[in-house]
């Protein structure tokens, strides 16, 4: 597990909304049973104003157009996170905005 990993949701029940979840938890507190990640949802469902903007950024996945819906982060247990299938290690700077945009570091 790393931070920026992203991995396909495992619950059934939400992985239409939402297919894809980044790993943004610290590696620094790799212990724990839980990873902090933050849902990929297709465009087409952005919500707020319809835009994306540093708190709601945009990315390619897969060939799909899809935001990261930054209040929606929330804990999973590590064990059903499955295997990585992508790093946005590259995307740090964005991912790291959408962060302190809703932490308020502004």
């Amino acid at each position: 597990m790393a931070r920026f990993d992203l991995y396909a949701n495992p619950d059934n029940e939400t992985r239409k909304l939402a297919p894809y979840l980044l790993d943004v938890q610290s590696t620094h507190v790799g212990i724990l049973p839980t990873r902090i990640v933050i849902p990929l949802r297709p465009a087409r469902h952005l919500a707020f104003s319809g835009k994306p903007s540093d708190l709601l950024p945009v990315f390619e996945v897969n060939g799909e157009t899809c935001f990261l819906d930054t209040p929606a982060m929330s804990a999973v247990p590590l064990n059903a996170l499955g295997k990585r299938i992508a790093s946005f290690s590259d995307q740090r700077e964005t991912v790291l905005a959408a962060l302190d945009r809703i932490f308020g570091a502004y």
